[in-house]
């Protein structure tokens, strides 16, 4: 269709869809049409068998000279059909009414053969025969008509009424039926090809309504796709915004823990338990947007090995036996004897299992958690996290995996989260290819079933022992250079590193860095945020690698959009979300500069790992 034509599938008015229907009706003509003249070289041989038929019932000369009509129009019909092709598509239906009027002047060609058959020709063998042949050509024909009378008339009329009106003037009971019978062929044939035209109109209707509809679709689907991506960056953007007042406030509230616990009065341990506690409650939600924002724009890949699911599942026990424990709830995990060994990413199955056991323990008042697993009768693996809370009813069981959504939480009690938490499971469990099922009865507890693929036990490799460092990563102490553009951001994580009697040099841009490099200070970690005011952080890991080449680099950002996960991971060992507190700074550093792998502890929505 024309652009035109396009545009107009949104304006339902009739005189518009009336338009669209014919346009589409002419583009099928136009096509069958072209279709057909493709054939005209093998029409030309039935015109041949007429003149041949013609000469042997005795006539001469005309015969030829018909014959050489219908040839040279014949050669124009497929010339003007190959010009018509070679042209750009959106001329094409100029050419219709070119191509109809070619079958208009083949009929004024292919009629005055007639007069001569039967002026010429005294028995009525020789004009039967020619006048069957031409009927049964013109038949032919109709069936790629398309339904245009125009082309049919033109065609036909004259050569029909040429052949009734001769057997007719032959009079007799023979003449005057074959002469009726030739005007009823006419008739049959001009109805089939009204018929034609309106099949075709009933078609061209149908598939007018099927592109509305999936123009229709294509909107809704547009529209649906723009509000997610707006949503998405939304979460980025407010994330990031919210992320930078908070990260100096949670480094100084670390830094105010230490001072804490040195001191005796109890009130500033008080104060100081309730600001960290309240950190991370505030941490705990922003990470659950990025979470979510991460994993609607497809920025996480899963990174499938053979994992022992029996490790993971009391690696979550041991994350929140002590939660369960501060509400009087038990948490225990349920094994076989055999280790069951699952095909999945144990980072993302660790976040799903944490944020249903997180979940379980929230709203459970008495009785417990189980984390349990065995092998389902399908041969595949299934985990659950059976607990003995409330229950969801039937009508909430759907909308409970929904964004922001929670039960029994109608004043929006922020200690209970956003209600991101079964959002991100269910969207992590279509990442993992995890299938995911919830059974609950209101008053008998819940029971969520993962099931995954099973996989052979994976064989440790054998390495040899890392080479022992000059430093113990237990009270290490070492030598940080912070670069920063925010002077509260800056100045807290100073503090705080001294505070650990760490050496700390603070700058705000990658020039001074490097004159500090230049003034004697050996760095054993880089700490970089990542946007600064005339640079980035990845422009000054790299000036600075220039003159330490091994220098390890942990970049410090408020960025969450997704697309930068993957570029920011690339050249620094390590990729921290703010806000994040002292301690997890610390043990991050300490591990990035001793070269030591991350501690396996679970990726939980409140994690601030990349």
């Amino acid at each position: 269709m024309t652009e035109a034509a396009a545009v107009s599938l949104t304006d339902s008015r009739p005189e518009l869809r009336e338009a669209r229907i014919e346009h589409r009706i002419a583009e099928r003509r136009l096509a069958l049409l072209l279709h057909y003249s493709r054939r005209l070289p093998l029409v030309y041989f039935g015109y041949l068998l007429v003149a041949l038929v013609a000469t042997q019932q005795g006539l001469s000369i005309w015969q030829w000279v018909w014959l050489a009509c219908t040839w040279a129009v014949g050669v124009h019909r497929y010339r003007l059909a190959q010009t018509i092709e070679r042209a750009p598509a959106e001329t094409w239906l100029a050419g219709l009414r070119r191509l109809e009027n070619g079958f208009t002047m083949n009929g004024l060609v292919t009629a005055p053969i007639v007069p001569f058959i039967y002026y010429s020709i005294p028995t009525n063998a020789g004009p039967l025969l020619m006048g069957v042949m031409l009927i049964v050509g013109v038949a032919i024909s109709v069936t790629s008509l398309a339904g245009s009378l125009r082309a049919f008339v033109g065609l036909s009329t004259l050569t029909f009424g040429f052949i009734a009106v001769g057997w007719i003037l032959r009079g007799g009971t023979l003449g005057i039926s074959l002469g009726i019978g030739v005007c009823a062929m006419y008739a049959l044939l001009l109805g089939t090809v009204k018929d034609q035209a309106r099949n075709l109109k009933e078609l061209m209707s149908v598939v007018d309504d099927n592109a509305v509809l999936s123009e229709a679709v294509k909107v809704a689907r547009d529209r649906a796709e723009a509000a997610s991506e707006a949503k998405t960056r939304f979460f980025a953007a407010a994330s990031h915004d919210l992320r930078q007042p908070l990260h100096a406030l949670s480094i100084n509230a670390t830094t105010l823990d230490i001072l804490a616990q040195r001191a005796t009065d109890p009130l500033l341990k008080e104060v100081s338990r309730g600001i960290s506690s309240a950190l991370r409650q505030s941490s705990g939600l922003l990470d659950g947007l990025l979470d979510i924002s991460r994993l609607d724009a497809h920025s996480i890949a899963a990174k499938f090995a053979s994992h022992d699911i029996g490790a993971v599942l009391r690696a979550v026990h041991d994350e929140y036996a002590a939660l369960a424990a501060q509400k009087g709830l038990s948490l225990r995990v349920d094994l076989k004897d055999e280790p069951l060994w699952g095909l999945t990413d144990s980072d993302q199955l660790l976040r799903i299992l944490g944020n249903l056991v997180n979940n379980a323990i929230k709203f459970t008042s008495t009785g417990g958690v189980t984390l349990a697993a065995r092998r389902a009768q399908s041969g595949r693996v299934l985990v659950q996290v059976l607990d003995t809370g409330p229950g969801i009813p039937a009508s909430e069981r759907e909308r409970v995996f929904e964004e922001f959504y929670q039960i029994g939480n109608p004043s929006r009690d922020r200690a209970q989260g956003l209600g991101l938490g079964l959002a991100i499971v269910r969207r992590t469990a279509a990442l993992l290819d995890i299938e995911l099922k919830l059974d609950s009865e209101p008053g008998r507890g819940t029971t969520f079933e993962l099931e995954m693929d099973a996989a052979p036990p994976m064989v440790p490799e054998l390495s040899s022992p890392p080479p022992v460092s000059a430093r113990d990563a237990d009270g290490t102490r070492l030598a940080v250079l912070l670069v920063d553009d925010e002077a509260e951001v800056l100045n807290a994580m100073c503090i705080y590193l001294h505070q650990m009697g760490w050496s700390v040099k603070g700058v705000t841009d990658g020039g001074k860095a490097q004159q500090a490099i230049a003034d004697g200070f050996e760095p054993d970690v880089l700490v970089v945020d990542f946007r600064l005011r005339n640079e980035t952080g990845i422009d000054v890991i790299g000036r600075l690698r220039r003159e330490m080449p091994t220098l390890p680099a942990v970049i410090v950002t408020g960025e969450t959009a997704p697309s930068r996960f993957a570029e920011l991971s690339s050249v620094a060992a390590r990729v921290l979300h703010k806000p994040l507190d002292g301690e997890h700074l610390a043990r991050t550093l300490q591990e990035v500069a001793l070269g030591i792998s991350p501690r396996a502890t679970p990726a939980l929505a409140g994690s601030a790992s990349p």
